[in-house]
């Protein structure tokens, strides 16, 4: 795919955040919101904005205001890649206000008083009770992880340190939640640490095989015994339950898979992440390249719907490690399939909200966004993270034919 093409489309994603409203002041000082809200027709804006109370009313949408940490993360290893691959200067000053917003300013990371666990991220700066979701916190140690090789910032927000000791704590809530009890009782599946535990489903890869992602890389700077029996218990798990998984799940599945292949260095996650493969590429429309919505919990679902926020936004970055792992040609190609349906539905609506973006949902039938909204997913929403930084940081990947993994 063309090298200048995929950095355009890169670009105007990045005038979207500085120009919709999301990341105000836009020299990222302040941080970046969650997501443009469009009002119009959105059956779920009444939920979604009482269920996320901090918002600035503009025409036409509201823009969620919590800042997360693992958004904030996510638009800073965008800014970072986007000033390596253009030379600008100023993509990475944003990085760095972003990361100081992070780690100064934010409140987001916890520092272990009044019970709350240190060096570990809250889930937003407008929650006032601990939430600490693995699913965030992967994402969070991850891109910790990625940003150490710089060495002004790994002394400056004192990167390695604070990585290990998210890292062992991630293992610990992992060990004690994840199958922790005798059966799948939902009860069962809580942190038994109560109030200051950790929060997420373990039985689904959005939670188990993101901190599968972070632990081996994590084990690749601290090869601790620990991060890999965890990450066995998990991938052991998954691959059992080959049948369960919907299209966003074997997405993050994948993703874990390759991160555990590459750091742990054992056959059985070789094999483990063919057999996922497979089943996700034979997921795949042929012809549109897309992989169809099956998030029902959080999304609408549909083989025409592109869902940007719980699918093909990981499919990308899950059929790149694919192909740098085992080399096959398909998953290139698939990847590519990917990238020419994003390339065509980014959003040129002249508005500043949405120009540039990439919207929660397109609806394929009707070539435009569209297909329904939910609270936290659907056309209606445009997230900072989990959608656009991702999908960018996916392009620039591609330009140099790399992947996620290649990043540490």
């Amino acid at each position: 795919m063309d090298r200048q093409q995929l950095l355009a489309a890169v670009e105007a994603n990045l005038v979207w955040f500085r120009q919709s409203g999301i990341m105000d002041p836009a020299d990222g000082s302040w941080g970046v919101g969650e997501r443009v809200l469009l009002t119009q027709e959105n059956e779920a804006l009444e939920k979604a904005c009482h269920a996320f109370p901090a918002w600035t009313p503009k025409d036409g949408a509201v823009i969620l205001e919590h800042r997360r940490a693992d958004c904030n993360f996510e638009a800073a290893l965008l800014y970072r890649m986007a000033a390596e691959a253009t030379g600008r200067a100023e993509y990475r000053q944003v990085a760095q206000k972003l990361l100081d917003y992070l780690f100064f300013r934010s409140g987001l990371l916890l520092t272990g008083v009044g019970g709350t666990q240190k060096d570990v991220w809250q889930w937003s700066h407008i929650t006032h009770y601990p939430a600490v979701y693995f699913d965030d916190n992967a994402w969070c140690l991850l891109i910790q992880l990625i940003f150490a090789d710089d060495p002004e910032w790994a002394e400056r927000y004192q990167l390695l340190p604070r990585a290990e000791a998210l890292a062992d704590r991630m293992c610990a809530a992992a060990r004690r939640t994840f199958m922790c009890g005798s059966d799948t009782a939902p009860d069962e599946w809580r942190d038994p640490a109560g109030s200051h535990g950790w929060a997420g489903d373990m039985r689904q890869p959005h939670w188990s095989s993101l901190a599968c992602m972070a632990l081996a890389a994590a084990y690749g700077r601290f090869p601790k015994p620990e991060y890999a029996v965890e990450i066995r218990r998990y991938c052991d798990y998954i691959d059992g339950n080959l049948a369960e998984w919907n299209t966003s799940e074997l997405s993050y599945a994948v993703i874990g898979a390759a991160f555990a292949n590459h750091f742990l260095k054992d056959g059985f996650y070789e094999g483990h992440l063919k057999r996922l493969g497979e089943k996700l590429l034979g997921r795949q429309d042929a012809v549109t390249g897309n992989f169809p919505s099956e998030h029902e919990s959080e999304t609408p679902v549909g083989p025409e719907k592109v869902d940007t926020i719980y699918t093909v936004n990981w499919a990308l970055p899950a059929l790149q490690c694919l192909w740098s792992a085992t080399g096959e040609e398909r998953y290139r190609a698939a990847a590519e399939r990917v990238m020419e349906l994003l390339l065509a539905i980014q959003d040129t609506d002249p508005s500043p909200l949405c120009n540039g973006c990439w919207r929660g949902m397109f609806d394929l039938n009707t070539r435009q966004w569209g297909g329904g909204n939910r609270f936290e997913g659907g056309a209606a929403s445009i997230y900072s993270g989990w959608t656009n930084a991702p999908i960018s940081v996916a392009l620039l990947l591609a330009r140099e034919d790399r992947c996620l993994v290649d990043l540490l």
